[in-house]
């Protein structure tokens, strides 16, 4: 059974909003009105074969919220700052939280954690004690049936296929963390690097590199992606900014690392605008980051980059660069490129313009420029901010700075402030439908002529429903850099509590990342088995809109998948929301009570 009370089982920064929820329906008769938080370190008293009593520390009111999700009651203790190891009860010990811990270093070990998860998945030429190299035959181009040699790089979505819009995305987040808080180590002290994180990137760019098409300047969208044979009426390869939704396992096999043994898995060899400039902004850093550990990289880098993004330029018209996430994601790339001198200024420009004409006068984005569906994205879901602030951190001066910063606060007024207010948890619901789409599922009322659901529809033709870590740390990625580009602490606590939606602090009482907390949901990792570290898809709704995940070991693919765009936005959301360098003694764990 989950606990009662529902915290994050990771922990907070010292300065942290804390908070925590407790679901009113656990108690029909009188619900609680307080709660005390306790130090686990400090004993009250003891007696042989009876419960610790652990002493109380703070004590506070618990607030009603009434909403969608039912009714909860909300308790905050902001108040208490010092280092600990804590954990909230109810009176007469009616409930009470798991474990967590108040600290500037709470986050601290998830980035080595989520890079030696990382690491675990090299695809290629890699050994360890668990496992021998793979996939040395990778792989046949889907077209011609031509070999090309794209082994490397990770295995991604909880099995071993390799998609070039998601799979890489660690890249950035290993370069925000070294950018931003100095985050390095040197456990494995591969050639050429002093930095695992660096050497964990080069791996993940070298395979990026493999992936274009040397005779347009492309990148290829997936390896052992699979086929269609489960495509039926109704479904498409794109949900809501999301590709290869209707791939089957075909290509999720080993074999035999023996080219033209006939096992080879398959290159697909499509278009995918947005896997275009992620790799675009990624391989534009990788050119900075390796110019002293790997400068003929850093050069192949920046080559690539350009290659791709100069055959971009004559695809700019095409019904793709209509779509929100693809202008965001193109002008993500365009600020890395004109930081280099290659795109213009007017261009940038026009970028931004394009990207501000897709906002609603309410704050939302809309889908693309039809303006007629609300802006959702299951992995790129605040993409339109991330790219605004990366705009206006990159250029203060330029003319639009004002705009965008104007179009980030009407994000948060009109969308984000009012739908976190919606439910005791804070989380950013899935997004909202001009109506209501499908038959059999509950939506909730948000203005005249929108609706939004927590999670995605469970009837929905496309048959997509699963869980959304990727847009949760999404949002905490894009409230993150909001918070501090505009300087507001309200977007910072919104970013912490997407995290901590993730370890804990949901209807189920499960972290979903594997290592992380007390009690975690049940990983889908099927080839490699349970991996530290690995983040899971997450809860995903019912048809009444309500949070499930697999918490028995059925392997339900659509909540314990380890997928990669998960962990890298919270390895960038870190980056923002934490002090850089090693906490001051006093706000670390080991202070004298």
């Amino acid at each position: 059974m989950p606990p009662l009370v529902a915290a994050t089982q990771l922990g907070f920064l010292c300065d942290a909003r804390k908070r925590f929820v407790v679901d009113a329906a656990a108690f029909p008769g009188a619900a609680p009105e307080s709660f005390e938080v306790q130090d686990l370190a400090l004993v009250d008293s003891e007696t042989l074969g009876e419960w610790e009593n652990w002493k109380a520390v703070h004590r506070g009111r618990l607030d009603v919220h009434r909403g969608p999700m039912g009714d909860h009651l909300v308790g905050e203790f902001t108040a208490l700052a010092r280092p600990g190891c804590y954990r909230v009860m109810l009176p007469g010990a009616a409930g009470w939280s798991h474990p967590f811990v108040v600290s500037d270093g709470a986050f601290s070990r998830i980035p080595p954690l989520a890079l030696d998860f990382v690491h675990a998945q090299r695809c290629g030429a890699f050994e360890d004690a668990l496992r021998g190299p793979c996939h040395l035959d990778d792989g046949l181009r889907s077209d011609t049936g031509e070999p090309v040699d794209v082994s490397g790089g990770w295995h991604d979505a909880g099995d071993l296929r390799k998609w070039m819009a998601t799979t890489p995305l660690p890249v950035l987040g290993f370069f925000a963390l070294r950018d931003r808080l100095g985050f390095a180590r040197n456990h494995w002290r591969e050639k050429h690097f002093e930095d695992d994180a660096l050497s964990e990137a080069a791996w993940g760019v070298r395979w990026v590199l493999k992936m274009q098409d040397p005779a347009t300047g492309l990148f290829w969208e997936d390896v052992g992606g699979g086929g269609d044979a489960r495509a039926l009426p109704g479904t498409r390869w794109w949900v809501d900014n999301h590709a290869g939704c209707v791939a089957d396992n075909a290509g999720n096999v080993f074999t035999d690392n023996r080219p033209a043994s006939g096992d080879e898995r398959q290159v697909r060899v499509q278009y995918n605008p947005i896997a275009q400039y992620v790799a675009v902004a990624l391989l534009a850093d990788a050119g900075d980051r390796f110019r002293t550990a790997a400068p003929a990289l850093a050069r192949q880098s920046r080559d690539s980059a350009l290659a791709c993004w100069r055959s971009m330029e004559g695809r700019a018209a095409d019904a793709f660069h209509r779509w929100t996430s693809v202008r965001s994601w193109r002008l993500l790339a365009a600020l890395r490129l004109h930081d280099r001198g290659v795109v213009a200024e007017a261009a940038v420009t026009a970028l931004v313009t394009g990207l501000l004409d897709v906002q609603d006068g309410r704050g939302f984005f809309w889908m693309d420029a039809d303006r007629r569906d609300p802006y959702r994205g299951i992995v790129h879901a605040a993409q339109p901010a991330i790219a605004l602030c990366s705009f206006i951190e990159r250029d203060f001066e330029h003319p639009l700075v004002d705009r965008a910063r104007e179009a980030l606060e009407l994000l948060w007024d009109g969308y984000v402030a009012p739908l976190t207010a919606a439910n005791p948890y804070g989380i950013v619901p899935y997004g909202l439908y001009a109506e209501p789409r499908t038959a059999g599922d509950v939506y909730h009322e948000f203005a005249p002529g929108l609706w939004y659901r927590f999670f995605m529809p469970e009837h929905a033709p496309e048959r997509v429903n699963h869980g959304l870590s990727s847009h949760w740390t999404s949002w905490a990625h894009a409230l993150g850099m909001m918070g501090r580009v505009l300087e507001r602490r309200e977007f910072r606590d919104a970013a912490f509590d997407q995290l901590a939606w993730l370890t804990g602090a949901n209807p189920l009482g499960v972290s979903m990342v594997s290592g992380v907390g007390v009690r975690t949901a049940a990983p889908y990792s099927r080839f490699l088995g349970p991996q530290p570290g690995g983040f899971m898809l997450g809860p995903r709704g019912t048809a009444d809109d309500t949070a499930w995940a697999d918490t028995e070991g059925r392997l339900a693919w659509n909540s314990g998948e380890y997928w990669m765009p998960p962990l890298a936005n919270t390895l960038m959301a870190l980056a923002e929301l934490l002090p850089p360098g090693t906490a001051p003694a006093s706000r670390r764990l080991g202070v004298p009570a």
